[in-house]
């Protein structure tokens, strides 16, 4: 199908495809600017957290910035760091994916509230008119849900693109707005409910229970080295998967606690139980979000369930410490410890956006074979579990 969108309004914003090998100061303030005023925020998109990753985790060398710039003012109105790849069993075709660390819990592009036309209409003109060597791009870790993926589904079809979403999972969540005057505790079933009352009152005897948010430059990383301490004293430690376990992480991690407290973005959340610390965590925020991003707690509580008591007295916390906060996202599965306390979710999935005929046809077939083998694998589990009851006369 022929562009069919009017020259000017792709002409406002211009795409630029380039290596980030070196960016300088101006470019990283907007870029920073841009993931502040973003329709939908992503933490994991802004330079506080993607340059510690390029620094210390990856080389970058087979990454490329795909940005929409404002032709007058230069302003960011769009931006998104992709690595190339030849094949996937979403797309084997030559296509874009997301350059991303393990420490990646949300996949997206970052674009500017205001600006979404202007920018899905630059990119997809640039995909299917200016660029030869990619078939598509696929996002693996996004929310659904957002609203610039809404949009970017609608206004792919006049270029003849699609952009296929498909929920994977749902992530446990909290919407502070419809919490109303009712806590979390208050939603428990009267069985959890007892089981948290019984918990508070195992850590209750080792000293009185305290809570805090550490948000101030040295408070924060004071906090934040202790959550390091205790990531490193407890399983993740012993199976190397720490923090404190390699010497890359440890630099990806200082340097990127470091960018994030000294634009205010950091907030370290504490447990106590007296003078110890029961849990702790690093949370950052962007816009109206909070981002659960690591927990560490002390085994030496763990009969009382500190890590669950920890998330309980967050969100209570955060209400009333941070109104600007709407979402709290907990980056976690579907079968984490928080779906039992944390009442919302978010819609986790995939999206392919597919610019030529043979990428539609490939990822649309490739979608059905990944159901056909989903349906004889569930049939088969069925099948098996049913041989596996006796019956009964």
């Amino acid at each position: 199908m022929p562009n069919t969108v009017p020259p000017k309004t792709r002409l406002q914003i211009k795409v630029r495809q380039f290596r980030p090998r070196e960016l300088h100061r101006v470019f990283l303030t907007r870029w920073a600017d841009l993931a502040e005023e973003a329709c939908c925020p992503n933490v994991f998109q802004h330079p506080a957290f993607i340059l510690p990753v390029l620094h210390s985790l990856s080389s970058g060398a087979d990454c490329w910035l795909l940005t929409g710039e404002d032709r007058e003012t230069g302003q960011l109105c769009g931006l998104g760091l992709f690595e190339q790849t030849r094949a996937s069993k979403a797309l084997p075709l030559p296509h874009l994916v997301p350059m991303r660390s393990h420490h990646s819990y949300r996949d997206g592009l970052l674009v500017r509230k205001g600006a979404e036309d202007d920018f899905f209409d630059a990119l997809l003109d640039f995909l299917t008119i200016q660029q030869e060597d990619w078939f598509g791009i696929e996002l693996g870790r996004m929310n659904l849900d957002q609203p610039w993926a809404l949009k970017l589904r609608e206004q792919a079809v006049p270029y003849g693109c699609s952009f296929r979403l498909t929920p994977k999972f749902e992530s446990p969540a909290v919407d502070l707005s419809a919490l109303g005057d009712e806590t979390l505790t208050d939603r428990c079933s009267s069985s959890r409910r007892k089981s948290i009352r019984k918990n508070r009152n195992r850590l209750a005897k080792q000293g009185e229970i305290g809570f805090q948010l550490h948000t101030e430059p040295q408070a924060a990383l004071a906090a934040a080295e202790r959550f390091l301490e205790l990531e490193h004293a407890s399983w993740k430690g012993e199976r190397g998967t720490s923090l404190l376990s390699d010497p890359h992480e440890t630099i990806f991690a200082r340097e990127m606690l470091t960018s994030f407290v000294t634009r205010g973005n950091l907030v370290v959340s504490e447990l106590t139980a007296g003078e110890q610390t029961a849990a702790v965590a690093i949370n950052l925020k962007m816009g109206d979000w909070l981002y659960a991003f690591k927990i560490g707690w002390n085994d030496e509580f763990a009969s009382a369930s500190p890590g669950m008591l920890h998330e309980l007295e967050l969100v209570e916390a955060v209400r009333r410490e941070m109104p600007e906060i709407r979402w709290i996202d907990s980056c976690a599965h579907a079968d984490s410890y928080l779906s039992g306390i944390w009442p919302d979710r978010l819609v986790m999935g995939e999206g392919l956006l597919s610019v030529t005929t043979l990428a539609r046809g490939t990822g649309k077939l490739m979608a059905n074979v990944r159901k056909l083998k989903h349906w004889a694998a569930e049939r088969i589990r069925q099948e098996t579990s049913e041989e596996e009851i006796p019956a009964v006369n």
